[in-house]
């Protein structure tokens, strides 16, 4: 156990108080400055721990690599070369190091010993553990607001927010790409879009597909920002479809009626299930185009097309838990029936739209149900879609707000992953912060006692 003594002087000049650290730490491999950071922030150290440490760490190379100061080794391949100011922001705030720089006597090439054990973001001044608290904030508020809301509980200078904005959209598209190459198993995709205001007084047409599986947490498989619809930018051909018991099963599309949505997404011998909330509230939208703007007959028409597609469901999950596949037929051949003899009366009543629109409904609205009866289970809706939409919108899509294609994109792929995939959020971050999975993999760090003086 070495012991750490001295003092150290803040970005404003005053000298901190004296510390007596004893400390132990194993460097037989590279460190993050988060994972040090951390580390002292657990033990309870803080700023002045964290300066007098790499102090010492860098003084303590100095002196194995050429000699002490003082005396200096005449057959040593490096020497000194005087000191420099460095300044890094972190989460104790602003720090200013004076470290000793080496200079190679063979190359001529400059450098700071402490980094070869340290690892920091090179050329930034705020490193990536208060990066990574800023752009956390950043997913659900402002910029702006984020600067100030942190900026109130975290001691010190902060980023502003145009740095906060800018080392997102540095960071998203490394995320972004791990998704994208990433091999899948998955029941089903569900594709949905959404539009942003963009810069140009236009609108960025937000496309999200996730790839979900019976009783797991969705994964998301694809997501762009202002490109067209086009199954290759979602890397389909990356996932594997297979069913709940793990054996390959026909790939499945469920999503609403966007028109060519369905086509785009459904392969060769593959299924679509149109939602079946989106079906109700379409029919709803065909009736006010109708004619029918509101009133005690829409709600009641509408209330018809939701209890025939309600009682399709409850039947899927009555009977074929007890393999009662002849009551899921019969309900199949009713669903379809009923929907039909509704769409006569629409066209009956003048509805025509309305009455075209349920009839190509009624062919594939009960997809689900007819692969239950295989073996395969497939949701009925994509609401599980629609609530990644809403976090999009709270975000987003506010009257004031106006995005470029490379901010929308950087922001939204690391509020979605940490929506969907918190675990995937979680791993990512980590090894970016602590170079392992794990937040803090040991390192061999420890630390006793930390006693001042005036």
């Amino acid at each position: 156990m070495k012991v750490l003594q001295g003092s150290a002087t803040n970005p404003g000049g005053q000298t901190m108080p004296k510390i007596s650290l004893g400390y132990n730490i194993e460097w037989n491999e590279k460190i993050t400055l988060p994972a040090l950071t951390k580390t002292l922030q657990e033990k309870g150290l803080g700023k002045d721990a964290l300066i007098a440490l790499l102090q010492a760490r860098n003084d303590e190379l100095c002196d194995q690599l050429c000699g002490p100061k003082y005396k200096p080794d005449k057959s040593s391949t490096f020497d000194r070369k005087g000191s420099k100011k460095r300044t890094l922001g972190t989460r104790f705030g602003i720090i200013q190091l004076r470290l000793a720089r080496l200079r190679n006597k063979l190359t001529n090439e400059w450098f700071f010993p402490i980094w070869s054990d340290i690892v920091i973001e090179p050329r930034k001044i705020f490193q990536l553990d208060i990066i990574g608290i800023m752009q956390s904030g950043a997913q659900r508020m402002s910029y702006r607001n984020t600067k100030e809301e942190i900026g109130a509980v975290i001691l010190g200078e902060i980023p502003s927010p145009c740095t906060i904005n800018r080392r997102i959209k540095a960071i998203g598209p490394e995320l972004a790409q791990k998704i994208r190459d990433r091999e899948l198993n998955a029941t089903t995709h569900q594709p949905d879009d959404t539009k942003l205001h963009s810069q140009d007084g236009g609108h960025h047409k937000i496309m999200i597909v996730l790839a979900t599986s019976p009783n797991k947490r969705p994964r998301l498989r694809g997501f762009a920002v202002g490109k067209k619809w086009n199954a290759d930018n979602f890397s389909l051909n990356k996932t594997t479809f297979r069913d709940g018991k793990g054996r390959y099963s026909p790939p499945t599309v469920v999503s609403d009626l966007e028109p060519g949505l369905a086509d785009l997404f459904t392969p060769e011998n593959g299924y679509w299930q149109p939602c079946k909330e989106h079906v109700v509230r379409d029919v709803g939208h065909f009736l006010w185009n109708d004619g029918l703007k509101m009133g005690e007959d829409k709600r009641r028409y509408m209330g018809f097309i939701s209890g025939i597609l309600e009682h399709l469901k409850s039947s899927v999950r009555k009977h074929i838990p007890l393999g009662e596949f002849d009551a899921v037929e019969h309900r199949i051949r009713q669903t379809t029936k009923e929907l039909r003899r509704r769409a006569t009366m629409f066209q009956d009543l003048g509805y025509y739209t309305t009455a075209e629109y349920l009839r190509r409904a009624s062919n594939t609205v009960t997809t689900f149900a007819a692969l239950a009866l295989k073996g395969i289970e497939i949701p009925c809706d994509n609401n599980v879609l629609e609530r990644v939409m809403g976090e999009v919108s709270k975000r987003c899509k506010h009257k004031w707000m106006s995005w470029t294609t490379e901010g929308a994109e950087a922001l939204l792929i690391l509020l979605l992953v940490r929506t969907i995939e918190p675990d995937t959020y979680e791993k990512f971050w980590n090894r970016k912060l602590y170079g392992a999975e794990k937040p803090l993999p040991g390192f061999g760090i420890s630390f006793i006692s930390l006693e001042t003086a005036c």
